[in-house]
Formats: structure tokens, C-alpha cells, sequence
């Protein structure tokens, strides 16, 4: 009897440890393998090389090594493969280039496998990739027709392109390193697409180019011929004195107060100048390329602040001086008008507003966004009257002007942007200029908006070289 007993025993004790060992190897094999993600994502490849982050996990153990193929019509291209096992990390990021010409790709579907083991014992090794990811194989660029442009140009001016492209998700004007996207859905023709765009005035004036690109990175450009009219950027000294930086200084830089010695109140205006102005410049870049309306909302030449007077020209570059000695040089990107004090501040064009409050050395500001990238700005407000999101006539009241932000007396700081960057806003007041540079490229491409095209083809009274727009101040109105 106690020799059966012992037998039972050891059964027992043979079962429990083949049920450990058996947990053992099932708990082996459920541990989790490299987990692969990419980084950004791939869903085609044109002409252009293009590079990808592999992360890479393991959460069970350390990485050992990666592996990865492109697959097309059943051939396998390695495009990576690394012993990662010496760095001893759980986790790795590797970049992946994808070159379809090297790899000899053509058109159509392929396919990104991705193989990666981790120090971990399973019993039965997963030998399948950790990642598969379908995507296409495009070598053909987008179509690009350019249809109208505007030809005469001034450099920190405004201009119009008109073209076609089919195939493109993403396309417009390149002026130098910026970029100012079209828009389709104005005309019948649906690959139709209008671009405003600007001449930085930081920046060389260089001929712009229409380029269209699509998915896999293709792209198409077609050059813009343009004629670059004679410009001279104004200047101007700017002479600060104590009873100014004793007023100014201590509103835009608290806790700095009123009664600190010159040479301190010097220090801090510069801070202000320089740190502050960029700040601020990089609020209103981020407002106006922002979201805008897809269509024009704005209509006929924009207006000018009634019964003001230009006192600051755009871009102005000025030289601050204390005691005749220069301190800093800026540049003023907007023009100044006088006017009285408090005066109602009138919208220059229907648009949306979408922003309103203090910026900096702009005090009080208000942007409008016009549709199609065009914004203006308005600042060193007293009052702000409107609220973001609310829709606004021409001449509609929107504040009242002030010396809010580092203004030395009461006036209107007046800008217009197309998508972030500044333009002569003395362009868009003058309807022979908007009727020459704008209208008519509208019209010759076959564009029709209403309160921007109507009688285009009118004749003007500006000489061709006049730039379609005064040659000095406006007028006062």
C-alpha cells in the first residue's frame, strides 16, 4: 500500500513539474515581441529620396537585431539591416531612406516589411515581420499649367498666380524659402487654383515659381516671369528721450520702474526692442498663416483710415538713438497714420476677425482675415469694439486708435499680410493697381469674383512702369 502510495507522489510530483514547465514555456512563448512603428507614416514614393524613423520596442527584453525589406512583384529589396544586440537597449530609433530609382521600383503597389527579435527565449522563435506596410509607387509628377500672373512686381509688393495641376495634394507659389499655398474651388474648372502671394522684404527679390506636388513627393515647377519694378526702402532716426523711456519702459517691462537710472531704462528698451519685437512678430506670423477663408471676403480696393495722413512708410528701416548715440536698428513693417486722438479705427475691407487683444509692442491689436491668405492688422488701440469670429463691413468701427505697445503718441499701425508675410499695404489702397496686378490675371485665367473682376479690363490712368499704385504718400481722405 505504501508503495502505491509513493507512486501516486511521484506522478503527482511528475505532473506538477511538467505543469510548471509547461506554464513555464507557455509564459516564454506569450511574452511580446519588437513592437515597430514608423515614423511618419509612408503611403507612396516618388522620384524623390525619402526618410523614415523606425522605432523600435522590445518590452520583454533588449533589442538584438532589425531587418527591413521592400517587396514588389514578389522580389525583396534589403534596405536596412543592424546587430543592435551590443547596445543593449530596449529601445532605438534608426533612420530608413527609401530610394525607388536605387531599388529599381516601378510604378504600383509594394510593400515595407520590417523584421526585429529581442534577447528573449521562446520556444518557438516568431520569424514573421513586425511590421507590414502597403503603400504605392508613383514616378509620375502632378500636371502644371500656369495660366496668368501678374507681371510688373515690387520687391516687399503683393502679386497673383493663376495655374492648373491635377494629381497635386499640396501646391503654389515658392518665393525664395517661402511658400504660399493655392486655392482651388473658385472657378468651373475645379483644377483651377489662385495663389496671392508676397515679396519678403528681408529677403532677395528672386522670380517666384508655381510648384505642385503630390503624395509620393513628386513634383512639378513652372518658373514666373517677372519684371521687377525700381523700389528704395525709406529710413528713418528715431531719437528717444528720457521722458519717453520713463513712460514706456515701465508699461512694456515691469517691474521696472520709472525712477530707474537712464542706463538701466536703455537696457530694458532694448530687451523690449529686440526679444519683444520678435515675439511679438512671431504672434502675428502664427495668426496670420493660420487659417483663412478659401474665398475672398473682402471686395474692391481696400481703404485707407479716413482723414489720416501717412507719417510711416513700409518697410522703414529705423535707427533708435539716445543722446546721439545709436543704440539699435529695426524695422518698422507697417505705416503709421496720424490722425486725432481716440479716433473710431475702421476696417479697410470686409473680412473675419481673428484675433484681438494686447501683442506686445503693438499694444492692443486686431487682425482680420480677408479670405484667400490676406489679413490686416490694426494696433496701438485704445478700445478694441469687435470680438474673434465676428464679420465686419468696410469702414465698419472697430476701435479707437491709441499709444498702447511702444507708440510715442496716439496713431494707427496699419499692416497687411498675405500668409504671414508683410506687403505694401499702399498696393491694395489703389484700384488701379488692384485692377492691373490682380483683376486682370484673374480675367485672363478664366476667374470670376465678383467685386474683385467686375470691369478689370477697364482702362487705367497708370503709366506701365508705375508700379499701378501712387508713387509716394496717398492721398488724404
Amino acid at each position: 500500500m505504501s508503495g502505491m502510495r509513493r507512486g501516486w507522489r511521484a506522478w503527482l510530483v511528475l505532473a506538477a513539474v511538467i505543469a510548471i514547465a509547461g506554464g513555464a514555456l507557455y509564459w516564454r512563448q506569450r511574452q511580446p515581441g519588437v513592437v515597430v512603428t514608423l515614423e511618419p507614416g509612408l503611403r507612396a514614393l516618388g522620384q524623390p529620396k525619402r526618410t523614415v524613423t523606425l522605432a523600435l520596442h522590445a518590452p520583454a527584453g533588449k533589442l538584438v537585431s532589425v531587418e527591413a525589406q521592400v517587396i514588389q512583384n514578389g522580389s525583396a529589396r534589403t534596405v536596412l539591416t543592424e546587430d543592435l544586440a551590443a547596445a543593449g537597449t530596449a529601445e532605438t530609433k534608426r533612420p530608413l531612406t527609401l530610394d525607388a530609382a536605387a531599388l529599381g521600383l516601378k510604378e504600383g503597389p509594394a510593400e515595407l516589411r520590417v523584421f526585429a527579435r529581442d534577447s528573449v527565449w521562446r520556444p518557438r522563435p516568431d520569424r514573421s515581420p513586425r511590421l507590414i506596410l502597403p503603400f504605392a509607387v508613383g514616378l509620375t509628377p502632378p500636371t502644371l499649367e500656369l495660366r496668368a500672373a501678374t507681371g510688373y512686381v515690387k520687391h516687399a509688393g503683393a502679386a497673383v498666380a493663376v495655374y492648373r495641376t491635377t494629381g497635386a495634394i499640396r501646391s503654389g507659389v515658392r518665393v525664395g524659402e517661402t511658400f504660399f499655398p493655392g486655392q482651388g474651388g473658385l472657378a468651373a474648372d475645379p483644377a483651377l487654383h489662385v495663389a496671392f502671394y508676397a515679396f519678403p522684404y528681408d529677403s532677395p527679390a528672386v522670380a517666384p515659381a508655381v510648384v505642385a506636388e503630390d503624395e509620393a513627393g513628386n513634383q512639378r515647377m513652372v518658373g514666373l516671369s517677372v519684371t521687377f519694378l525700381p523700389v528704395r526702402f525709406p529710413k528713418e532716426t528715431i531719437r528717444l528721450t528720457e521722458a519717453f523711456l520713463q513712460r514706456k519702459v515701465p508699461e512694456l517691462a515691469p517691474p521696472t520702474p520709472a525712477t530707474a537710472p537712464v542706463g538701466e531704462l536703455v537696457t530694458t528698451f532694448l530687451r523690449v526692442n529686440r526679444e519683444g519685437r520678435q515675439a511679438a512678430e512671431a504672434r502675428i506670423r502664427e495668426i496670420t498663416q493660420g487659417e483663412s477663408a478659401p474665398r475672398p471676403l473682402w471686395s474692391g480696393a481696400f481703404r485707407q483710415q479716413p482723414n489720416s495722413k501717412v507719417f510711416a512708410n513700409f518697410p522703414e528701416e529705423r535707427t533708435y538713438q539716445v543722446e546721439g548715440r545709436t543704440i539699435d536698428v529695426e524695422w518698422h513693417l507697417g505705416i503709421d497714420l496720424a490722425s486725432q486722438k481716440r479716433v473710431p479705427v475702421e476696417a479697410a475691407n470686409t473680412g473675419r476677425v481673428v484675433f484681438t487683444g494686447p501683442n506686445g509692442i503693438y499694444g492692443n491689436m486686431i487682425v482680420l482675415d480677408h479670405g484667400l491668405g490676406l489679413f490686416t492688422l490694426y494696433a496701438h488701440l485704445s478700445e478694441i469694439g469687435v470680438k474673434v469670429g465676428q464679420e465686419v463691413k468696410q469702414g465698419e468701427a472697430l476701435g479707437r486708435s491709441g499709444e498702447t505697445g511702444l507708440a510715442g503718441g496716439d496713431h494707427i499701425h496699419f499692416a497687411l499680410l498675405v500668409r504671414g508675410v508683410y506687403a505694401s499695404p499702399l498696393e491694395w489702397w489703389d484700384p488701379h493697381w488692384l485692377r492691373d496686378r490682380i483683376a486682370k490675371p484673374l480675367v485672363d485665367a478664366g476667374v470670376s469674383l465678383a467685386g474683385i473682376t467686375d470691369g478689370s479690363l477697364a482702362p487705367v490712368a497708370s503709366a506701365p512702369d508705375s508700379g499701378g499704385h501712387p508713387a509716394s504718400r496717398p492721398r488724404r481722405r
